[in-house]
């Protein structure tokens, strides 16, 4: 994964290459649509990172829950989980540290960058948009990605061709 930190007298910020966040997003929505295929019982751990996404509300079929959480909870969440949606990745990165299940991570890219443990930790990263285009990238892949019937995902995203014209439309926006 490619993160720069760019630094001047006034400001710091994090870039990541939009290829790698695209694919990133990409994963993790279609492991969030055969989950909700399957039905499964999800932990949500943290309310940091929530970004704007209905999780309730876009994946219907699946069960969350977002109780009060120890380290009991966590150790036992193989038993009565399919899979951990992370929202506060910093916190909660040592006690899920060797965990037998899919951990979904939201982190930013400062997150990732201070601290890369996150990284051994989580399967799945959905990175914390932080600009307008970023956001925007995360909407198209969340829209574009369907599941159909027969239990194989798919996904209806444009060729990168198409995704440079798009992120250059974006920056004349801008």
């Amino acid at each position: 994964m490619q993160v720069n930190r760019i630094a001047n007298k006034v400001t710091k910020s994090y870039l990541m290459d939009p290829y790698a966040m695209l694919m990133h997003y990409k994963r993790a929505f279609k492991l969030m649509e055969v989950m909700k295929q399957n039905s499964a019982k999800v932990l949500i751990l943290g309310n940091k990172n929530q970004f704007g996404i209905d999780w309730k509300g876009r994946f219907e079929g699946m069960e969350f829950d977002t109780g009060v959480v120890d380290g009991k909870l966590i150790s036992a969440a193989p038993k009565h989980y399919q899979m951990i949606l992370c929202l506060d990745p910093v916190l909660y990165c040592r006690a899920l540290h060797r965990i037998n299940l899919p951990v979904m991570m939201c982190a930013s890219l400062r997150e990732i960058t201070e601290h890369p443990e996150i990284l051994d930790v989580t399967d799945y990263l959905l990175p914390f948009p932080t600009r307008r285009h970023d956001a925007a990238l995360r909407e198209i892949i969340g829209s574009t990605l369907d599941v159909p019937k027969d239990g194989t995902a798919q996904t209806n995203v444009p060729a990168r061709q198409e995704w440079t014209h798009l992120a250059s439309s974006a920056r004349k926006e801008q």
